[in-house]
C-alpha cells in the first residue's frame, strides 16, 4: 500500500498516481487512503509510476512533491 506519510500534514489537497502512458490510476484527498496497485479492481503491471502530492502543513505551509514509484509484484 502506497500512501502519503502525514506527519505534520493538516490537509491533503491531492495525491495522484499515473502510469507510464499518463493515465491516472489513483487519486485521493484522504490522508488515510493509499494505492494498492490496482485500477478499477484490476492489478496493474509491474513498472514505473509517477506520483504528485499537494498538501498543507499545520503551520499553513503548502508544499508539492513528485516522484517515481516502482511497482513490483
Amino acid at each position: 500500500m502506497i500512501k502519503v506519510q502525514h506527519h505534520g500534514i493538516a490537509y491533503l489537497k491531492s495525491f495522484v498516481i499515473f502510469n507510464r502512458w499518463g493515465n491516472k490510476v489513483f487519486e485521493t484527498t484522504d490522508l488515510d487512503q493509499g494505492w494498492d496497485g490496482k485500477f478499477n479492481g484490476q492489478p496493474q503491471p509491474m513498472g514505473i509510476y509517477i506520483y504528485y502530492a499537494e498538501a498543507t502543513t499545520y503551520k499553513g505551509k503548502r508544499f508539492y512533491k513528485q516522484g517515481n514509484i516502482t511497482l513490483i509484484r
